[in-house]
């Protein structure tokens, strides 16, 4: 299956991860959204929520690529 990533309008293969609004994100995408809510929730305001997404996303993707 093909998707069209709502967020960054990337076309990728396999399946999406849907969010709790509808829209369909890649793997990258999806690991910012996150990253970022996880900031939000911690505190400290939006630039600590960039800070955290940033830190998620490069820790999601040394795991997926096997480090």
């Amino acid at each position: 299956m093909t998707y069209r990533c709502d967020s960054c309008g990337e076309s990728r293969s396999g399946s999406p991860t849907l969010t709790v609004t509808g829209r369909e994100l890649c793997p990258r995408c999806h690991d910012l959204l996150l990253g970022a809510a996880a900031g939000m929730i911690a505190g400290g305001g939006v630039p600590e929520a960039v800070a955290t997404a940033g830190l998620f996303a490069r820790l999601r993707r040394w795991r997926r690529e096997g480090r």
